[in-house]
């Protein structure tokens, strides 16, 4: 009996001294791995993308860098499904387009450095790109826009010089463009005052372009300065090339201008050739008219004055045309003309004095009596009305 007890005493140490050899025995844990650079590269990028939101641009700038960082070294290991190729192009734009927004907020608190600083950096970083999401066409498109604004900013800050060079860098990408090169001329002539380089700029420009609104521009500059020879030069190149209302228009007017109506005259009559409807053509005949006057020449005067007529109703070319029948003493033309004046415009009270002055050369008292009577009270032809009226018996 005692035996049988101590072998239990014995059996139950022993499971006891085992149990305790179980429970300090370590239990191993697996440990968990590492994260790869691509996990770290997107988990960087997903917080940048939040301090984005947030508008904390320099914390989303120091993020995205990092995953681009991290997306760079998961390239070596990387297959193709995980596309790092095409996320590291797109932190590149996240990057810029950063870059941007702090360049906008520093244009609003007038911090020009700043935002030339940032402009370049986002420049810098599109220009960097082989493109894999964008065509080449949408990659030169954001560095141009960038570049305009670069010249923007640096003509806000006064820094000319400057602005010219980054219009200059537009001009790369987008050559002959108009808006560009006349903010180049408007820096060089106002700003810089530098009429030979301003002037430069729109020549090359016209000469690369062979726009004929350049070459107009050109003229119209020369013009300014007094310079009618070398303005006559661009307005014949602008003819030249742009044989249209505008242009002819345009140099019609600078020779009346400068007093060469024979000329202006010339290119009016092309200007008729391709008037697009009657309204333009008589105003062209109605300025040849007038050119003619200035050149004494009457017959040459009457004869466009009656052009312009025929093609739209003008109660002052009429009165024009019954004045100068007026003088001639051919008085049924005074009254065909001055006839044509009341029609358009029977506020016209000179017309009334006319055909009422020729109906009385014609013994048409009744006639006469019935127009001057109508005007006795006008303030400007009512005494000649009534002193006419005096001669009606």
């Amino acid at each position: 009996m005692k035996k049988t007890a101590y072998l239990s005493v014995l059996l139950l140490a022993l499971f006891l001294a085992m149990a305790a050899c179980s429970a300090n025995k370590k239990i191993e844990i697996p440990e968990e791995p590492e994260p790869t650079a691509l996990e770290l590269a997107d988990m960087a990028s997903l917080e940048a993308s939040d301090a984005f939101e947030d508008e904390d641009f320099h914390g989303a700038l120091e993020l995205f860098n990092q995953a681009k960082d991290y997306y760079i070294q998961a390239q070596p290991l990387a297959v193709p499904t995980d596309s790092v190729d095409v996320k590291i192009e797109k932190t590149q734009i996240n990057i810029a387009v950063t870059y941007m927004r702090m360049a906008n907020e520093s244009v609003q608190a007038e911090f020009h450095s700043d935002a030339i600083d940032e402009f370049e950096s986002a420049a810098n970083i599109y220009k960097s790109l082989t493109p894999l999401t964008m065509t080449a066409q949408e990659r030169d498109e954001f560095v141009s826009y960038l570049y305009q604004n670069l010249a923007v900013t640096a003509q806000n800050a006064s820094h000319f010089e400057q602005a010219l060079g980054y219009y200059d860098n537009v001009l790369h990408y987008e050559p002959g463009n108009a808006d560009v090169l006349m903010s180049k001329y408007s820096i060089l002539k106002n700003d810089i005052h530098d009429q030979v380089r301003a002037y430069k700029v729109l020549a090359d420009y016209a000469e690369a372009s062979q726009d004929p609104n350049a070459y107009i521009v050109l003229a119209n500059a020369y013009q300014d300065e007094g310079d009618n020879n070398t303005a006559a030069v661009y307005y014949e190149q602008a003819m030249n090339l742009g044989k249209n209302v505008d242009v002819y228009t345009r140099a019609a007017d600078f020779y009346r201008n400068i007093k060469n109506y024979t000329k202006s005259n010339e290119i009016l009559n092309k200007l008729v050739d391709i008037a697009p409807d009657n309204a333009s053509k008589a105003l062209a005949y109605r300025i040849m008219a007038d050119n003619y006057d200035k050149l004494k020449n009457n017959s040459k005067k009457v004869e466009f004055y009656d052009k312009a007529l025929n093609l739209e109703p003008n109660a002052d070319v009429a009165l024009i045309l019954a004045n100068h029948w007026n003088q001639n003493k051919s008085w049924d033309k005074v009254i065909t003309y001055a006839t044509k004046v009341i029609n358009i415009d029977s506020s016209k009270a000179a017309a009334f004095l006319l055909r009422g002055n020729a109906y009385l050369m014609k013994k048409n008292n009744a006639a006469a009596k019935t127009d001057l009577q109508r005007i006795q009270n006008d303030p400007n032809y009512g005494k000649s009305a009534t002193e006419l009226l005096k001669k009606i018996k």
